[in-house]
């Protein structure tokens, strides 16, 4: 794992397509955004079983007719 320090509005790139840009420190929230081309698939950790893993969440039946489950 790679840690960085960044400040606000500082980016890092990952290859040649994907930057990430620091928005803003607020208590213990930090906000980035994420520039990567429309076939660059991006999952929030939580819906991917919370550890990084690429192993979908079963959030059970309630959330079926909502959206469809995420396929990480």
């Amino acid at each position: 794992m790679l840690v960085l320090s960044r400040k606000r509005g500082e980016t890092v790139r990952i290859g040649q397509d994907i930057t990430v840009t620091f928005l803003g420190v607020r208590g213990r929230v930090t906000k980035i955004g994420i520039d990567a081309p429309s076939l660059v698939r991006i999952f929030r950790g939580e819906l991917c079983g919370g550890d990084g893993s690429l192993n979908p969440v079963d959030h059970g039946s309630q959330y079926d007719q909502v959206a469809p489950p995420v396929d990480c």
